[in-house]
This record gives structure tokens, C-alpha cells and sequence, in this order.
């Protein structure tokens, strides 16, 4: 059984993928071998180390572009979830769009904020609460920034689970985004990554919940970090063994610190106006 339901944008802003599985149930050891660091210098740091410690650095980010895409598969019945888009959570400036799809039932958010004012907007199942046939609804940008789905570690907390991290392999030195990066792969289980993400386990939780007897399963992973810790591709695989789940979950993160440009307001008239409006962008940020 399969909890997907989009009830509220700070759902959507979490990607939570929540499975519920009642069936039977059918590492470690560490690395400290120092890989060489991108450019070829020195990381005097061991594998696991890097892993760990590029956790915080990439839920620290400050202004990047982000895109993200998620399937989980149980006893064939897929959820599919991705976001894609820019933010800089300083300036309050964000244009990113965020998509979830189960059976057939697609619906859509976006968030665009220039620094003053905040929009979301809805298309699909999610559209049919804006009222008068809008596609947005706006407020201030201080309440996107207040807001708790509003932050790094609601996009790309799933880089939390690097905390996890204790048996890992060092790889090859790849160009992303123009930054030289290096390559490690690991297998932690989720419940060791939730116990190792400790105060942030929630936000770990919220951004892959695996719940019931799927919370046994392994997360083999394939990372590729920069010289600054920042993850710039991340790519999970839920193996599930025995049991009837599993899923992949990529992550992709660019233009790391780079200025943010800011989006154009959406069109007056599909911006929903008066109480009710007002009533649901808090709804959207807050429930």
C-alpha cells in the first residue's frame, strides 16, 4: 500500500516518496585510504570522511540550480516525482517547478519568488483548489522564507544520506557543470542513513521515507562531489531484496553560488486576488 498523495506544497517541496509495505522480511568496516582530490592535489580526508562531510556542505548551499527525479516502484505501482529550477535562498529569489504522478493522476507546483513577492501556482489535480480559475496564488517573499518547506535541506536533503556513509570506494575524476569532481560509490542501508543523519533525520525522512518492512532496504549510491564538498550528481537505487520495492532517485545540482536571475512575475490576470487566495498561499506553505 502506498501513500502518495500531494496534500500540500510543503509535500511537494519535500518529495517525500512514503511507502507503507506489510510483508515479510526476508556494512560497514571503513575506507581511510586518502583518494587523490579532484585536480589532482591531495584529500588527506578518507573516502567515508568526504562522504560525511559533503552531507552538510550541500544542504548549506545558498544559490544553485537544482534538478531532481524520483521513481519508486511497489509491487508495481509507481510514483514518480521530480523538480527542476533555481534558488537563492538569501535573496528569496526562486523560479522552480515541482511534478508528482501516481496512476495516472499528475499534478503540478510552482514557486517563483523575485526577493518582494512569492507566487505558487498549480496545474493538474492540485489546480482545482485555486479559486475563480486562477493558476496562482501570491504573498510576501518574507513568508516563502519563513515558511519550513523553504530551505536547501527541503530540496536536496536526500544528500543527507551520505552521513551514512562508512564503507566506500573512491573513483574517477568527472567534469560536471565545469567543475571537476570525484566519483564514490557505497551501499548504506536506509536505516543506518536515518540513524546517521541524527537532528536531521526528519528532513532525510521527508525526502525518502521508506516505511514498514521496506525500511530494510539498501541505497547503493554513486556520487560525484566537488573540491568545495557540494554534491553535483547523486544517483540512488533502492534495492529492496526479497521484497516487492524499489526505485531510483537522481539528483543533479549546478551553478553552484552563481547569481540567480531573477523570474518574471506571472501574468496579472492568472493571479488569484482577496481573502481566499491569501487564505490558501498560507495554506500551501504551512499545511
Amino acid at each position: 500500500y502506498l501513500e502518495a498523495s500531494v496534500h500540500s506544497l510543503s509535500r511537494v517541496l519535500t518529495l517525500a516518496l512514503t511507502v507503507t509495505l506489510v510483508a515479510s522480511s526476508c556494512s560497514s568496516g571503513s575506507d581511510d585510504t586518502a583518494p587523490p582530490a579532484p585536480g589532482g592535489g591531495a584529500d588527506e580526508r578518507s573516502p567515508a570522511v568526504v562522504l560525511q562531510e559533503s552531507a552538510d556542505a550541500t544542504i548549506a548551499i545558498d544559490r544553485a540550480s537544482v534538478v531532481l527525479a524520483a521513481e519508486l516502484d511497489l509491487a508495481g505501482r509507481v510514483l514518480a516525482l521530480d523538480a527542476a529550477g533555481r534558488v537563492d535562498y538569501a535573496a528569496v529569489v526562486a523560479d522552480v517547478t515541482f511534478g508528482a504522478e501516481q496512476d495516472g493522476q499528475a499534478q503540478e507546483l510552482q514557486v517563483v519568488a523575485d526577493g518582494q513577492t512569492a507566487w505558487i501556482g498549480g496545474e493538474g489535480a492540485v489546480a482545482s483548489a485555486f479559486p475563480d480559475g486562477a493558476r496562482y496564488v501570491s504573498g510576501d517573499a518574507a513568508q516563502l522564507a519563513g515558511a519550513d518547506s523553504f530551505g536547501p535541506v527541503n530540496l536536496v536533503g536526500v544528500a543527507l544520506v551520505l552521513r551514512g556513509a562508512t564503507d566506500v570506494e573512491a573513483g574517477q575524476v568527472e567534469e560536471i557543470d565545469g567543475v571537476e569532481t570525484r566519483t564514490y560509490t557505497t551501499t548504506i542501508t536506509f536505516l543506518d542513513a536515518v540513524e546517521a543523519a541524527g537532528d536531521d533525520a526528519d528532513a532525510f525522512r521527508s525526502a525518502l521515507n521508506l516505511t514498514g518492512d521496506a525500511e530494510q532496504a539498501e541505497l547503493d549510491i554513486e556520487v560525484a562531489i566537488g573540491p568545495d564538498d557540494v554534491v553535483r550528481r547523486l544517483e540512488l537505487v533502492i534495492d529492496g531484496g526479497d521484497l516487492p520495492v524499489g526505485g531510483t532517485y537522481d539528483l543533479t545540482i549546478s551553478d553552484v553560488g552563481d547569481e540567480v536571475e531573477v523570474p518574471q512575475a506571472p501574468p496579472a490576470d492568472q493571479v488569484a486576488t482577496g481573502p481566499e487566495a491569501d487564505a490558501l498561499f498560507e495554506r500551501l506553505l504551512t499545511s
